[in-house]
């Protein structure tokens, strides 16, 4: 696992006007969490974007607080952005032993261009992730898969991947990861004789409108059979 050096302060003052006056000069608010109590700090927004733009996965963190020559190795616990804006609004740390497994999630590298695809199918990964547990310095940043031989119809799932040495995967075996498909050929039904709502009505009153006419005839008739009744 990649490893980088990071400083950080301590924070003796807390609640939303702390950290909204620390993210306005150029600070993120976190805390490290680990096995004792946990510490509440703040870290270099733009030193943190270096670290979490230099590394695709999982990297140790040799986390040091001002005034304290003590190095805290961690690993990023999570971290969250400004929704409505670009910076962060806070991060946490987790502190690891060198000596003690930890688990975390690694994410998974797909490499090559299967040969389904090159016939006209769609790779279609559900899982990207995956737990892997192991002891910090042997933790793996991705894990990778050459997909170049899958054809159409083919899959793979967890238990096709490699874990690396010195490293397990706890993710269910049986869990899929990607599959080629056939693509979806989507075909336009042929335009029917189905009406719109105006030509309907249209419709309708020129029936309603020949049913009146068709009852005049039958009323003259009626009128005319009455007058030859009488004549005779």
């Amino acid at each position: 696992m990649k490893k980088v050096e990071l400083t950080v302060k301590e924070r003796e003052s807390f609640g939303s006007p702390e950290s909204r006056r620390l993210r306005r000069t150029g600070w993120v608010p976190g805390v490290l969490y680990g096995s004792g109590d946990s510490k509440p700090l703040s870290v270099d927004e733009r030193e943190l974007r270096k670290v979490l733009s230099g590394s695709r996965g999982n990297i140790i963190i040799s986390l040091t607080f001002e005034g304290d020559k003590k190095a805290h190795p961690a690993i990023l616990k999570e971290f969250q952005p400004d929704p409505v804006g670009t910076g962060l609004l806070h991060v946490d740390f987790l502190e690891v032993r060198m000596d003690q497994p930890i688990e975390a999630n690694v994410i998974i590298e797909l490499v090559g261009t299967p040969e389904g695809v090159q016939e006209g199918g769609i790779l279609d990964q559900s899982l990207r992730e995956v737990s892997v547990r192991c002891l910090p310095a042997d933790m793996p940043e991705m894990i990778e898969f050459d997909i170049s031989a899958l054809n159409i119809g083919d899959s793979i799932r967890v238990g096709d991947l490699t874990a690396p040495d010195k490293t397990e995967i706890t993710t269910d075996p049986e869990m899929g990861v990607a599959s080629i498909i056939t693509p979806t050929v989507l075909v336009e039904e042929e335009a029917g004789e189905e009406l719109t709502e105006e030509e309907l009505a249209a419709q309708a009153a020129a029936a309603e409108a020949g049913e009146v006419a068709g009852e005049a005839p039958d009323a003259a008739e009626e009128a005319e059979a009455g007058e030859e009744q009488e004549s005779e």
